[in-house]
């Protein structure tokens, strides 16, 4: 972890495909320091540890299950083209820099399927994907787990993980999923284990038992990960983009 130490080296770490490895095991601890880092300057998100966080988090479910690791394939993807826009803009510090300024230019809506309604069909914009609309996900699936260690918390270990989530996606992602992606989560879910609330805070906190220590831990991760929301969100009440398709 020492290697990320320096915020100032994020674009050589982001372009940098072995911190972004679906191979590499869930590691708890190099996220925990990813979110302290980032949570520091939540209006001007370190575009490294930001992302990196969120991409490293879809390991859980790739640890519990791999049917919930291909439900969730596609933040793995969004991670990604997050990673190239900021390939492309060599002027931006910091995420909410790189979404003003698509903001600016007027390409924050694209979709890769709208550009040529709004009259991207045969330039350079012709199949872009915005990090606006990019990254508006990423803080709903970010929301989506808060939601569940949250949940983990006031259950008191009493429920399954399988139910966990499973409560968490019908009230954080649900509302924003179209009807076939709410049919293949439900069928991720189907397929997953229904292990216990101990036995996955076991598998990727390392904590034998569900105790005081356990708990601590787990509230600081969601006030971190409160923290960094917040700040993402605030960029999307404050330009009114909160409703992005």
């Amino acid at each position: 972890m020492d290697a990320f130490s320096n915020p100032l080296n994020w674009r050589e770490y982001i372009k940098d495909n072995s911190n972004f490895n679906q191979d590499l095991p869930f590691d708890f601890k190099s996220i925990f320091f990813k979110l302290q880092k980032a949570s520091v300057t939540p209006d001007k998100l370190n575009p490294f540890y930001t992302i990196s966080l969120i991409y490293d988090f879809t390991k859980i479910f790739k640890a519990i299950s791999s049917a919930l690791s291909m439900g969730f394939q596609d933040i793995v993807e969004k991670s990604n083209i997050m990673r190239q826009r900021f390939e492309e803009y060599n002027d931006v510090s910091n995420i909410q820099e790189l979404l003003n300024k698509e903001l600016e230019m007027g390409i924050h809506k694209l979709n890769g399927d709208n550009n040529k309604s709004l009259g991207h069909g045969k330039d350079k914009y012709s199949k872009y994907i915005s990090a606006c609309r990019t990254f508006l996900r990423l803080l709903w699936f970010l929301e989506y787990l808060t939601d569940a260690f949250e949940n983990i918390l006031k259950d008191d270990g009493k429920s399954t993980i399988k139910k966990i989530l499973g409560d968490s996606y019908d009230r954080v992602l649900a509302p924003h999923h179209s009807f076939f992606v709410k049919k293949a989560v439900g069928v991720a879910l189907s397929f997953s284990k229904s292990g216990s609330v101990a036995s996955t805070i076991k598998l990727l906190f390392g904590y034998e038992e569900y105790n005081e220590e356990a708990k601590k831990t787990i509230q600081e991760t969601v006030d971190l990960m409160k923290i960094i929301s917040y700040g993402g969100y605030e960029f999307y009440e404050k330009n009114d983009l909160l409703g992005l398709g």
